[in-house]
């Protein structure tokens, strides 16, 4: 596959995966968390990045860049093949 130059669609969808392991991650420490301190900063950090990841989402769902979330999962596969497809060509 020729070396081609990221697109803004693909740091975005990039950076969401990313949103999306920080969630998950701090979900779990703050499941782990004994320290009232630390699971109150913990809830901070987590309240602001879900903030930010809906964000993120709503940007990329506006410009089209990820799956429409009103969809029929038949419309979202021919979403998927049609732009697989222009990948190829």
């Amino acid at each position: 596959m020729p070396n081609t130059p990221m697109m803004d669609k693909d740091y975005a969808l990039d950076m969401l995966k990313d949103s999306k392991l920080a969630l998950h991650s701090l979900t779990m420490a703050l499941a782990e968390s004994t320290n009232p301190l630390l699971r109150e900063t913990l809830i901070n950090v987590l309240n602001a990045s879900v903030d930010r990841h809906f964000r993120l989402a709503d940007i990329a769902v506006n410009k089209g860049w990820y799956a429409q979330p009103n969809l029929a999962p038949l419309d979202l596969l021919k979403q998927d093949l049609t732009e697989s497809q222009s990948l190829t060509s």
